[in-house]
Formats: structure tokens, sequence, C-alpha cells
């Protein structure tokens, strides 16, 4: 962070002393990607801490496995006496005895070779139910173990010898049933299997001699095995998982229940060591929202692991490594900029500049002030490069999509917005001038004059094409027979004389016959008009109708439509009185006489 700092700070100031004036510039030799080729090289692939983390804290957001209900070994063994994985023959201390005999050396190779059956039940993370979170899967639990010789030896005949009671001929098979306590330890790097480290220690029953069930004894016992499992993943709460181990037991027998005196054995002790197929079933264990998160991190996805960790620490509030997760997210935040910096930068290099410039403008949002800076200097220069890009497309006739062009940019970057002005202006001025190539001059002088709206700088410009546009119409002024071209004429004229103080004979012949011209073509307009409206008024009246005395009913009913009330005497319709109602109450009432109208009046 301080390299890139200082060198954020070294190419600023070599910026500024400079020329900036220069519209387009390479993208190599941009600022930005001077700051983030050095970036680049310090993060490489995966950022720092990569390796470290991979190695020590893996999973440390995982979901502690809280509970083994069960986990079952069975596999085979060599007894190796008090001789630590030794081979040969067992060391003499292995048994003691009452009495002076001949030692037991175990027998052949193949008389040392034991099987075990081994469960550990309801193993639970303590740490996890009492306190609430876990640094680690330790478990606590009771462990059942089964074990004995497969193919026991016989005890050496000389003890019967000694002592009659010393039974002859019975095998030594070393059978213990054990009870102990249980503390395994689990570690994960990958989802789909973990290593297992476990002690046990507890206190073992044997019955060793094969047929006698009244011989015993008892001593303590420990073992400490290690392994590796695979996860069967089913979908459901719990999973399963297999495996396999190395175990090496100690087993001590140090009291003997002999009441029928029928061996001289005093204690002994069995080491083995073996390997042991295993299968287990638990809860807990899984990935994490925490875990994705830190996986984005590392990746340089830092707006992924901002979202995964934040939803992590609050569905997570008490889990041991809230901290850890917590820093990495205010972390992440640090390093999104930068993030959506390098995704700009590649979608600059292939030419997507939209969205080049949509990840550059996240960025500056996000940034620090040094880094703005840089963001900044990037964006003015594809802003004018974009400029001079519309620029072409103006000047080829594309006026409306480069002024459309040059609007869209401004909005990101305000700084071209006196362009946009510039190229409307320019815009007008170049279709006025087509237009007038064409012969279109007043639809060239509505351009003209629009443009001179924009810019009263253009006034010159704009009364020289006006000047040409008149000549062009005095040339055919006697032809001339629209009023706005007339007037026009007119108007240049009488500017010119004002600028000029006088026009010359002709001008001055040409401007009274076009003044008398439009006075003449605008009294004959205005007489059609007139005539017009007086013939619109007479066709009116002439439509008028109105009532007599003398008309039938018929035609009354007709003019005036059906009356408000009609008046009979006994049902005669030839005589009949008919009235008519306003609404600004007025009455005219009309008498009929043989059918016809014989008086009018009013109310």
């Amino acid at each position: 962070m301080i390299v890139k700092t200082i060198s954020i700070i070294i190419i600023l100031s070599t910026i500024i002393k400079g020329e900036l004036n220069q519209v387009v510039q390479d993208t190599s030799a941009s600022l930005i990607f001077k700051v983030f080729s050095i970036e680049d090289k310090a993060l490489k692939r995966f950022g720092s801490g990569y390796i470290f983390d991979r190695i020590f804290r893996r999973r440390e957001f995982h979901n502690p496995i809280n509970f083994i209900p069960l986990e079952m070994r069975y596999g085979f063994s060599y007894n190796a006496g008090t001789n630590f994985l030794g081979l040969g023959g067992l060391k003499s201390n292995w048994m003691s005895y009452e009495s002076e005999v001949k030692e037991f050396d175990g027998g052949k190779f193949s008389s040392r070779l034991g099987h075990q059956l081994d469960l550990d039940i309801l193993k639970t993370n303590l740490a996890y139910y009492l306190l609430g979170n876990s640094w680690l899967d330790m478990h606590t639990g009771l462990n059942f173990r089964y074990s004995s010789l497969l193919f026991p030896s016989a005890i050496p005949e000389e003890w019967n010898v000694s002592q009659e009671s010393w039974k002859l001929g019975e095998k030594f098979n070393g059978s213990m049933i054990e009870l102990s306590w249980s503390q395994s330890l689990i570690l994960q790097w990958f989802e789909s299997w973990y290593s297992t480290y476990r002690y046990t220690y507890g206190l073992a029953f044997s019955q060793f001699y094969k047929k006698q069930n009244n011989l015993s004894g008892y001593g303590p016992s420990q073992s400490l095995t290690l392994g590796a499992r695979y996860i069967l993943d089913t979908g459901m709460t719990n999973r399963f998982a297999v495996g396999v181990d190395f175990k090496y037991s100690h087993t001590a027998i140090k009291k003997i229940k002999d009441p029928k005196d029928i061996t001289p054995i005093n204690a002994f002790t069995i080491q083995t060591a073996g390997i042991y197929a295993t299968a287990s079933v638990f809860f807990g264990g899984r990935r994490t929202k925490g875990d994705t998160g830190k996986m984005h991190y590392y990746t340089g996805d830092y707006i992924t692991s901002k979202r995964f960790l934040e939803e992590f620490v609050d569905e997570n509030p008490n889990h041991a490594n809230i901290a850890r997760a917590k820093k990495l997210a205010v972390e992440s935040e640090r390093r999104i900029p930068y993030q959506l910096m390098r995704e700009g930068m590649s979608f600059d290099k292939r030419g997507m500049i939209p969205r080049a410039v949509e990840k550059y403008i996240r960025a500056k949002s996000l940034a620090d002030t040094l880094l703005t800076g840089v963001i900044e200097e990037r964006l003015r220069e594809i802003a004018y490069n974009e400029v001079e890009k519309a620029e072409k497309w103006l000047n080829d006739g594309a006026g409306d999509t480069a002024i459309a062009h040059v609007t869209m940019v401004s909005g990101w970057y305000p700084g071209v917005r006196d362009h946009v002005k510039r190229f409307k202006i320019t815009d007008l001025m170049n279709k006025g001038e087509q237009l007038y190539k064409i012969g279109l001059h007043n639809r060239a002088l509505n351009y003209f004059n629009e443009a001179l709206k924009m810019d009263s700088g253009l006034t010159f410009e704009i009364a020289t094409y006006k000047h040409r546009i008149a000549v062009e119409l005095l040339t055919m002024a006697d032809q001339m027979k629209d009023v706005n071209s007339l007037k026009f004429v007119v108007y240049a004229l009488e500017e010119t004389q004002n600028l000029t103080g006088g026009l010359s004979n002709t001008n001055s012949r040409i401007l009274d016959e076009l003044k008398r011209k439009l006075a003449a073509k605008e009294n004959y307009e205005m007489r059609e008009k007139i005539d017009q409206i007086l013939n619109k008024e007479k066709k009116e009246k002439e439509d008028e109708k109105f009532i007599e005395v003398g008309m039938v009913i018929s035609e009354i009913e007709e003019i005036m439509g059906a009356p408000s009330e009609i008046i009979s005497n006994d049902g005669n319709s030839a005589n009949q009185l008919w009235i008519y109602r306003y609404q600004n109450g007025k009455e005219v009432f009309l008498t009929f006489t043989n059918y016809k109208l014989f008086r009018i009046e009013e109310q």
C-alpha cells in the first residue's frame, strides 16, 4: 500500500509538470495503467497471505462439528509387548510372574496378531455448547473397545510341571473389554475430507485365558489414533464419513483375580499398533458464507467477498472467528475501488469504453483522494477521445448522432459540456449551409437564425450568408410571388442601406419596386380576406329561416322544432295554440287557425 501511494504521488507530480493538453493518449502511457501495473505486481494472483491462510486458516469460518453420535472402527493389530512397534520376540518385562517360571514369549508372529472393535459414542463439542462458539473441532465422549488375539499361543508346558494347578494347554488370547474417556481433534483443510487425532484413557478388563471365565484382570489403558476421513454428503442434516485409522494402544493389566490359582501370571502389558477401517456419522462442519467470502477475497473479487462476509457476520454473531470476519469485510471494502479499477482497465484495453467508464465511475465514488485523481485523469482522457470521435461524425454529416454522443459523455464527465453547445451550433450551421446550396433559402435562414440565438458571435458569418441569399433573390425579384421572400429581400436592402448610407440607383429602384409590389400584394391579400369574411356572413344570413303568418304547422315545426306545450279545443287539431318556453324566461305563443299560423306573440 505504501509503495503504491508513493508511486501515485511521483506520477502525479510528473503529470503536473508535463504537458496536459493532449487529447489522444496511448493507453499504456496513461497514469492509471502505470499505477495499477505496480498494484498488480504486488498482489500477483491471490494477494498476500493466501498460502498462509490455505495452510493454517483454510476453514476458519466453517460451522463447527458439534456432535458425533457414533464412530466405529474395526481392524487388525500387532502385539509388541513393551517393545514399541518392535518385531521379533517380546521383551521379558512384558509379563511378570508370582514365582520363578519359564518366561512366555507370546508365541509365533501369527500368535501376536489380533483384531479390535472400537466404538466412540456421544462425542460432543463441549466448547460449542458451553461457550457458544468453538475455536477447534475438539470432541469429548465415551469409548468402548473389544480386542483379542486371532491365533492365541499355548502357555509353556513347564508351568504345569512347576505347579499342578497351573492349567496345561491353556491359550493366552489377551481378550479385553475397555471403557474409556475419548478426546479427539478434527482438522479439515478441504470440503470432502478431514484428518482426525484421538486420545483415549480408561480401564481395561481382561479374560486372558481362552477357556477360563473365572480368571480375569484389570488395569489402565490408553491409546493414540490418527486417521483420515472422506465425507459422504447425502444432503441430510447429518453427514457420514468413512476412512482409515492408524492406532497405537497401551494396556497394563496390573491386578489379576485368580481364585483357583490356575496361572502364575501376576501382570502383563500389551502394546498394539494396527490399521482400522472407520465409519462415522456427525453433525455440522459445513462450509459457510464466511468461507465463501474469504475465497472471493483471495481471488480478488472484493465486492462479492464483502457481501458474503457481512451476511456471515449478521447470521453468526457468536462465531469464534467473528472478529477475523469483520476485519476481512472492512479490508474487502477498502479494496473494492481497486477491483473496479482493474475491471475498468480490462474493458478499457479491449476498447469496451462504456463498460470501462461505468467501472471507473463506481471506483471513483468509493476511492480515496489519491486514487480519485488517477481515475479523474483517465476519465478526462477518455472523454476527450470520445469528443474527437464525435467531431468526425459531425463533419461527416451525422450531426444528430454526434450531439447525442457528446451529450452522453458530458453526463459522466461535465468538463466537456461546452462542446455540446458547440456541436449544436456547428450542426445548425452545417444544415443551413446545405439547404442554402440547394436553394432552400427560407429553411436555411431558419437554421442560421437559430444558430445566431445560441451564439451572437456568428453575426458576421450569418450576415454574409443573408447577403448572398439577398443577392440571389434580387436577380429574380420580378418573378417572386412568395411574400416571405419579398420581405427578406426588402429587409436585406434596407439593412444594406443603413449600413452603407445608401444604395446604387439600380438597387434603389429595385427596393422601391419591391415595396410597391409587396404593398400591392398585401392589399390584395387583405381584400381577399375581407371578401371571404363578407361572403361567409352573407351565406350565413341566407341560410337563416324565419316564420311568417300563413305558414302551415309542418313548416313551423321544421323551423322552430317541437313546442313546449300544445293547447287545442275539444281535440280539434285544426285550431291550436303552441307555446315555446326558453331558459331566459322568454315565451313565444303561436296561434294556428285551420292548420295555418294566424298570430305571433312574445312575452
